[in-house]
């Protein structure tokens, strides 16, 4: 019994490794705007100061709502001003996260 234990434990380690080096796999953390025909991603991509974030801007019965990644609380701020900027933006949810 001890047997058959260690070698179904050896197996999934075996199996598990092998997921672990998945080259094919999407990247953990991307950079841009999206969906880039928003008129706020639009905005985004033309400040400077918001460039290598990732900022995913949602409309959602009026509200723009910003999903994302940036690395400064700075640059948090910039983002929702940026968005309350743009003219149909109506409420901005800022959900962006700083790291």
């Amino acid at each position: 019994m001890k047997q058959n234990l260690m070698r179904a434990g050896i197996a999934c380690l075996i199996l598990l490794s092998g997921c672990a080096n998945n080259k094919d796999a999407a990247p953990k953390e991307k950079y841009g705007f999206s969906p880039s025909s928003s008129p706020v991603s639009q905005k985004f991509a033309q400040t400077n100061a918001l460039k290598n974030t990732y900022i995913v801007v949602k409309k959602e019965n009026g509200k723009t709502i910003l999903h994302g990644k940036v690395h400064t609380k700075k640059q948090k701020l910039l983002a929702g001003t940026v968005a309350r900027s743009v003219e149909g933006s109506g409420i901005v949810v800022n959900r962006l996260a700083v790291r």
